[in-house]
């Protein structure tokens, strides 16, 4: 089973590059542009999204994708199309809800 990325993971990896896999053999690198804070759902738990932008000229649907980061396993991320950057690259996101780590 793939483990989830934690938001503080996430946060200090912000402007790096990540691999999105499209296919066993075929990875996009995409850049983490933004780690956002959710409105939780009690509060034993927390929510964050993590914001991922596109190479230029390529658009994914909504999918579950494996995202992996400096050739790590990675995680299974359902991951959905957000507003697009202001340079024009498409975006993907996924969402965390997860209770808070003790």
């Amino acid at each position: 089973m793939y483990s989830m990325p934690t938001q503080e993971m996430l946060m200090q990896n912000a402007g790096q590059h990540f691999q999105l896999w499209i296919s066993p053999d075929r990875a996009l690198d995409v850049e983490l542009i933004e780690v956002s804070e959710g409105i939780p759902m009690t509060p034993r738990h927390q929510c964050f999204s993590a914001h991922f932008a596109l190479p230029v000229g390529h658009e994914l649907p909504q999918a579950v994708f494996r995202v992996s980061h400096q050739n790590e396993e990675g995680w299974l991320l359902l991951m959905t199309p957000g507003l697009p950057c202001r340079d024009g690259r498409k975006v993907l996101h996924a969402s965390f809800h997860s209770e808070k780590p003790d």
